[in-house]
Protein backbone atom coordinates (compact mmCIF):
# COMPACT_ATOMS: atom_id res chain seq x y z
CA UNK A 1 0.00 0.00 0.00
CA UNK A 2 1.08 3.73 -0.68
CA UNK A 3 1.68 5.26 2.48
CA UNK A 4 -1.55 7.65 3.22
CA UNK A 5 -4.42 5.62 4.71
CA UNK A 6 -7.72 6.20 2.47
CA UNK A 7 -11.00 4.21 3.20
CA UNK A 8 -12.64 2.41 0.46
CA UNK A 9 -15.80 1.45 0.87
CA UNK A 10 -17.72 -1.69 -0.70
CA UNK A 11 -21.42 -2.28 -0.82
CA UNK A 12 -24.96 -2.72 -3.26
CA UNK A 13 -27.97 -3.00 -2.19
CA UNK A 14 -28.63 -5.99 -3.46
CA UNK A 15 -26.98 -6.99 -0.30
CA UNK A 16 -29.91 -6.90 1.62
CA UNK A 17 -31.31 -10.77 0.10
CA UNK A 18 -34.87 -11.64 0.13
CA UNK A 19 -34.73 -15.19 1.96
CA UNK A 20 -38.57 -15.61 2.33
CA UNK A 21 -39.15 -17.75 -0.56
CA UNK A 22 -36.86 -20.29 0.76
CA UNK A 23 -38.87 -19.92 4.04
CA UNK A 24 -35.71 -19.01 5.95
CA UNK A 25 -36.80 -16.95 9.18
CA UNK A 26 -33.45 -16.41 11.18
CA UNK A 27 -33.05 -13.16 11.98
CA UNK A 28 -30.42 -12.39 9.54
CA UNK A 29 -29.36 -8.31 9.76
CA UNK A 30 -28.93 -7.38 6.00
CA UNK A 31 -29.45 -3.55 5.54
CA UNK A 32 -26.65 -3.74 8.42
CA UNK A 33 -24.49 -1.88 5.60
CA UNK A 34 -27.56 0.45 4.21
CA UNK A 35 -27.91 1.51 7.69
CA UNK A 36 -24.07 2.12 8.54
CA UNK A 37 -24.28 4.08 5.36
CA UNK A 38 -27.23 6.09 6.21
CA UNK A 39 -25.35 6.87 9.68
CA UNK A 40 -22.25 8.31 7.90
CA UNK A 41 -23.94 10.47 5.95
CA UNK A 42 -26.24 11.71 8.71
CA UNK A 43 -23.10 12.21 10.57
CA UNK A 44 -21.17 14.15 8.29
CA UNK A 45 -23.65 15.67 6.36
CA UNK A 46 -22.75 14.80 2.85
CA UNK A 47 -23.64 10.93 1.02
CA UNK A 48 -20.52 8.50 1.66
CA UNK A 49 -19.34 7.33 -2.11
CA UNK A 50 -18.98 3.58 -1.99
CA UNK A 51 -17.59 1.25 -4.69
CA UNK A 52 -20.06 -1.50 -6.37
CA UNK A 53 -18.69 -5.17 -6.51
CA UNK A 54 -18.53 -7.60 -9.42
CA UNK A 55 -19.55 -11.41 -8.19
CA UNK A 56 -17.30 -13.53 -8.03
CA UNK A 57 -16.99 -16.27 -11.08
CA UNK A 58 -17.27 -20.19 -10.61
CA UNK A 59 -13.56 -19.93 -11.89
CA UNK A 60 -13.14 -17.97 -8.68
CA UNK A 61 -15.25 -20.05 -6.79
CA UNK A 62 -13.15 -23.36 -7.58
CA UNK A 63 -9.61 -21.91 -6.48
CA UNK A 64 -11.24 -23.16 -2.76
CA UNK A 65 -14.64 -25.01 -3.46
CA UNK A 66 -15.13 -28.52 -4.62
CA UNK A 67 -17.08 -28.47 -8.16
CA UNK A 68 -19.87 -30.90 -7.13
CA UNK A 69 -20.48 -29.20 -4.04
CA UNK A 70 -21.11 -26.04 -5.93
CA UNK A 71 -23.16 -27.93 -8.55
CA UNK A 72 -25.63 -29.32 -5.77
CA UNK A 73 -25.77 -25.48 -4.38
CA UNK A 74 -28.25 -24.91 -7.63
CA UNK A 75 -30.71 -27.33 -5.99
CA UNK A 76 -32.83 -25.76 -3.76
CA UNK A 77 -33.37 -28.92 -1.40
CA UNK A 78 -29.22 -29.09 -0.92
CA UNK A 79 -30.41 -25.47 1.43
CA UNK A 80 -31.83 -27.18 4.30
CA UNK A 81 -28.83 -28.07 5.78
CA UNK A 82 -27.34 -24.57 4.98
CA UNK A 83 -29.93 -22.42 7.03
CA UNK A 84 -30.94 -25.04 9.32
CA UNK A 85 -34.53 -25.45 8.17
CA UNK A 86 -37.01 -27.51 9.63
CA UNK A 87 -38.32 -28.56 6.00
CA UNK A 88 -36.57 -29.30 2.84
CA UNK A 89 -37.75 -26.35 0.22
CA UNK A 90 -39.33 -27.84 -2.48
CA UNK A 91 -37.99 -27.76 -6.30
CA UNK A 92 -40.03 -25.86 -8.10
CA UNK A 93 -39.87 -23.17 -10.55
CA UNK A 94 -40.14 -20.85 -7.67
CA UNK A 95 -38.18 -22.03 -5.48
CA UNK A 96 -35.18 -22.17 -8.20
CA UNK A 97 -35.63 -19.03 -9.17
CA UNK A 98 -35.12 -18.00 -5.61
CA UNK A 99 -32.33 -20.20 -5.39
CA UNK A 100 -30.62 -18.56 -8.38
CA UNK A 101 -31.06 -15.25 -7.49
CA UNK A 102 -29.77 -15.71 -3.65
CA UNK A 103 -26.33 -17.51 -5.70
CA UNK A 104 -25.89 -14.24 -7.32
CA UNK A 105 -26.43 -12.19 -4.59
CA UNK A 106 -23.74 -14.63 -2.44
CA UNK A 107 -21.33 -14.09 -4.95
CA UNK A 108 -21.56 -10.13 -5.51
CA UNK A 109 -21.17 -10.12 -1.81
CA UNK A 110 -18.26 -12.31 -2.14
CA UNK A 111 -17.04 -10.32 -4.99
CA UNK A 112 -17.30 -7.18 -2.21
CA UNK A 113 -14.38 -8.89 -0.20
CA UNK A 114 -12.38 -9.71 -3.12
CA UNK A 115 -12.18 -5.94 -4.08
CA UNK A 116 -12.11 -4.48 -0.41
CA UNK A 117 -8.71 -6.60 0.14
CA UNK A 118 -7.72 -5.33 -3.54
CA UNK A 119 -8.88 -2.12 -2.45
CA UNK A 120 -6.59 -2.26 0.96
CA UNK A 121 -3.84 -3.19 -0.55
CA UNK A 122 -3.54 0.06 -2.32
CA UNK A 123 -4.88 2.42 -0.06
CA UNK A 124 -4.67 0.62 3.31
CA UNK A 125 -8.19 0.41 4.69
CA UNK A 126 -11.39 -0.90 3.04
CA UNK A 127 -14.72 -2.80 4.37
CA UNK A 128 -16.54 -4.71 2.78
CA UNK A 129 -20.44 -3.81 4.23
CA UNK A 130 -21.86 -7.27 4.15
CA UNK A 131 -20.44 -11.49 3.69
CA UNK A 132 -17.55 -12.55 6.35
CA UNK A 133 -18.94 -16.45 5.51
CA UNK A 134 -16.39 -17.96 7.66
CA UNK A 135 -18.03 -21.05 8.22
CA UNK A 136 -17.96 -22.37 4.43
CA UNK A 137 -16.09 -25.55 4.39
CA UNK A 138 -14.34 -26.50 0.83
CA UNK A 139 -16.81 -29.27 0.28
CA UNK A 140 -20.15 -28.60 2.02
CA UNK A 141 -21.36 -25.50 3.52
CA UNK A 142 -21.99 -24.87 7.49
CA UNK A 143 -23.71 -22.40 9.99
CA UNK A 144 -25.46 -20.53 7.62
CA UNK A 145 -22.12 -20.18 5.38
CA UNK A 146 -22.36 -21.61 1.38
CA UNK A 147 -19.68 -19.68 -0.17
CA UNK A 148 -16.32 -18.35 1.46
CA UNK A 149 -15.44 -15.24 0.27
CA UNK A 150 -12.56 -14.74 2.70
CA UNK A 151 -11.00 -17.84 1.38
CA UNK A 152 -11.40 -17.70 -2.15
CA UNK A 153 -10.39 -14.18 -1.88
CA UNK A 154 -7.19 -14.92 -0.59
CA UNK A 155 -6.43 -17.63 -3.45
CA UNK A 156 -7.14 -15.15 -5.96
CA UNK A 157 -5.35 -12.49 -4.55
CA UNK A 158 -2.11 -14.55 -4.30
CA UNK A 159 -2.96 -16.36 -8.07
CA UNK A 160 -2.93 -12.74 -9.27
CA UNK A 161 0.61 -11.95 -7.42
CA UNK A 162 -1.44 -9.18 -5.51
CA UNK A 163 -0.04 -10.43 -1.98
CA UNK A 164 1.23 -14.05 -0.62
CA UNK A 165 1.31 -14.09 3.54
CA UNK A 166 -2.24 -13.03 4.83
CA UNK A 167 -3.48 -13.43 8.33
CA UNK A 168 -7.54 -13.67 8.67
CA UNK A 169 -8.35 -11.96 12.39
CA UNK A 170 -11.69 -13.44 13.57
CA UNK A 171 -13.27 -12.13 16.30
CA UNK A 172 -17.08 -13.44 15.48
CA UNK A 173 -18.67 -14.96 17.72
CA UNK A 174 -18.26 -18.21 16.47
CA UNK A 175 -15.26 -19.91 15.52
CA UNK A 176 -14.77 -19.63 12.15
CA UNK A 177 -14.53 -23.48 11.11
CA UNK A 178 -14.06 -22.93 7.15
CA UNK A 179 -11.70 -20.84 7.52
CA UNK A 180 -9.63 -23.16 10.33
CA UNK A 181 -9.84 -26.01 8.00
CA UNK A 182 -9.48 -24.67 4.53
CA UNK A 183 -5.85 -22.99 5.54
CA UNK A 184 -4.95 -25.69 7.91
CA UNK A 185 -0.97 -26.70 7.42
CA UNK A 186 -0.69 -23.09 5.15
CA UNK A 187 2.55 -21.87 6.08
CA UNK A 188 1.36 -18.29 4.04
CA UNK A 189 -2.43 -17.89 5.95
CA UNK A 190 -2.61 -17.45 9.82
CA UNK A 191 -5.70 -17.62 11.46
CA UNK A 192 -6.51 -15.55 14.80
CA UNK A 193 -9.56 -16.31 16.10
CA UNK A 194 -11.23 -15.20 19.09
CA UNK A 195 -14.53 -16.91 20.49
CA UNK A 196 -17.01 -18.12 22.86
CA UNK A 197 -16.12 -21.49 23.98
CA UNK A 198 -19.86 -22.95 24.52
CA UNK A 199 -20.98 -21.31 21.45
CA UNK A 200 -20.99 -23.20 18.36
CA UNK A 201 -19.78 -24.68 16.39
CA UNK A 202 -19.46 -27.37 19.27
CA UNK A 203 -16.43 -29.53 17.25
CA UNK A 204 -13.74 -26.57 16.68
CA UNK A 205 -11.22 -26.89 13.90
CA UNK A 206 -7.54 -26.09 14.70
CA UNK A 207 -6.98 -22.61 13.86
CA UNK A 208 -3.15 -21.18 14.05
CA UNK A 209 -4.13 -19.69 17.23
CA UNK A 210 -7.33 -20.22 18.92
CA UNK A 211 -8.27 -18.31 22.06
CA UNK A 212 -11.68 -19.70 23.72
CA UNK A 213 -13.60 -17.55 25.94
CA UNK A 214 -15.55 -19.23 28.42
CA UNK A 215 -18.96 -17.62 29.74
CA UNK A 216 -17.76 -16.89 33.11
CA UNK A 217 -14.48 -15.54 31.71
CA UNK A 218 -15.91 -12.89 29.40
CA UNK A 219 -14.77 -10.14 31.88
CA UNK A 220 -11.40 -11.33 30.45
CA UNK A 221 -11.79 -10.48 26.60
CA UNK A 222 -10.07 -7.08 25.83
CA UNK A 223 -7.21 -9.10 27.87
CA UNK A 224 -7.19 -12.18 25.98
CA UNK A 225 -7.71 -10.46 22.44
CA UNK A 226 -4.61 -7.62 23.63
CA UNK A 227 -2.45 -10.62 24.06
CA UNK A 228 -3.09 -13.07 21.64
CA UNK A 229 -2.71 -10.34 18.36
CA UNK A 230 0.46 -9.60 19.85
CA UNK A 231 1.36 -13.31 20.10
CA UNK A 232 0.37 -13.80 16.32
CA UNK A 233 1.76 -10.44 14.63
CA UNK A 234 5.20 -11.38 16.23
CA UNK A 235 4.87 -15.28 14.89
CA UNK A 236 3.62 -14.08 11.54
CA UNK A 237 4.35 -10.60 9.36
CA UNK A 238 1.51 -10.60 7.14
CA UNK A 239 0.89 -8.61 3.54
CA UNK A 240 -2.92 -8.28 4.51
CA UNK A 241 -5.11 -8.66 7.36
CA UNK A 242 -8.69 -9.81 6.34
CA UNK A 243 -10.82 -8.46 9.74
CA UNK A 244 -13.72 -10.80 10.50
CA UNK A 245 -15.75 -8.14 12.43
CA UNK A 246 -18.59 -10.38 13.95
CA UNK A 247 -21.41 -8.26 15.94
CA UNK A 248 -23.16 -11.37 17.53
CA UNK A 249 -20.94 -11.32 20.83
CA UNK A 250 -23.15 -7.98 21.41
CA UNK A 251 -25.36 -7.81 24.41
CA UNK A 252 -28.62 -6.85 22.04
CA UNK A 253 -27.47 -9.34 19.53
CA UNK A 254 -30.98 -11.40 18.89
CA UNK A 255 -29.65 -14.83 17.40
CA UNK A 256 -31.06 -17.94 18.64
CA UNK A 257 -28.47 -19.78 21.05
CA UNK A 258 -25.55 -16.92 20.82
CA UNK A 259 -26.22 -15.96 24.46
CA UNK A 260 -22.84 -15.90 25.05
CA UNK A 261 -19.66 -12.94 25.89
CA UNK A 262 -22.35 -10.20 25.92
CA UNK A 263 -20.40 -7.58 25.14
CA UNK A 264 -21.31 -3.74 25.40
CA UNK A 265 -20.83 -1.76 22.49
CA UNK A 266 -18.71 0.11 24.33
CA UNK A 267 -16.39 -3.05 24.89
CA UNK A 268 -17.21 -3.88 20.80
CA UNK A 269 -15.76 -0.30 20.37
CA UNK A 270 -12.55 -0.81 22.18
CA UNK A 271 -12.50 -4.74 20.79
CA UNK A 272 -12.78 -3.18 17.03
CA UNK A 273 -10.27 -0.46 17.55
CA UNK A 274 -7.66 -2.11 18.96
CA UNK A 275 -7.67 -4.72 16.10
CA UNK A 276 -7.88 -1.78 13.53
CA UNK A 277 -5.31 0.39 15.25
CA UNK A 278 -2.55 -2.64 16.05
CA UNK A 279 -2.24 -2.83 12.08
CA UNK A 280 -2.49 0.46 10.76
CA UNK A 281 0.67 0.91 13.60
CA UNK A 282 2.44 -1.80 12.02
CA UNK A 283 1.94 -0.67 8.55
CA UNK A 284 -0.03 -3.76 8.16
CA UNK A 285 -3.43 -3.48 5.49
CA UNK A 286 -6.31 -4.17 6.58
CA UNK A 287 -10.06 -5.35 5.29
CA UNK A 288 -12.85 -5.78 6.91
CA UNK A 289 -16.04 -7.73 6.80
CA UNK A 290 -19.23 -7.51 8.63
CA UNK A 291 -19.43 -11.75 9.46
CA UNK A 292 -22.44 -12.21 12.19
CA UNK A 293 -24.99 -10.40 13.32
CA UNK A 294 -29.09 -10.68 14.27
CA UNK A 295 -31.35 -8.79 15.06
CA UNK A 296 -32.30 -4.73 14.81
CA UNK A 297 -29.74 -3.72 16.65
CA UNK A 298 -26.21 -4.87 15.82
CA UNK A 299 -25.37 -2.58 12.88
CA UNK A 300 -24.03 -0.32 15.44
CA UNK A 301 -21.24 -2.34 16.41
CA UNK A 302 -20.29 -2.48 12.36
CA UNK A 303 -21.15 1.62 12.26
CA UNK A 304 -18.32 2.16 15.11
CA UNK A 305 -15.95 0.17 13.41
CA UNK A 306 -16.12 1.57 10.02
CA UNK A 307 -15.94 5.05 11.43
CA UNK A 308 -13.01 4.50 13.13
CA UNK A 309 -11.68 3.14 9.67
CA UNK A 310 -12.68 7.22 8.23
CA UNK A 311 -11.30 8.42 10.90
CA UNK A 312 -8.13 6.79 10.19
CA UNK A 313 -7.89 7.96 6.57
CA UNK A 314 -6.95 10.90 4.97
CA UNK A 315 -8.94 12.77 2.35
Amino acid sequence: MNGRLKLKLVYDPRYNSDLSVLGIKVPFALDRGQRVLDELAAKSGATVPYCRPKPLTKRDLLLVHDEKYLESLKHPPNWQSVFGLAKAPESNEETRKAVRKLLSEIRLKSGGTYRAAKAALKSGLAANLGAGYHHAFADRADGYCSINDVAVAIRKLQAEGLCRKVMIVDVDLHQGNGNASIFRGDPDVFTFDIHALEAYPQKKEKSSLDIAISDDERHLYQERLEEGLQKALEAFSPDLVFFIQGSDPYVKDVGVGFRYLRLTLEQLKKRDQFVIDTCVNRGIPVALVFAGGYGPNVWRVHYNAVQHMMDKSVA
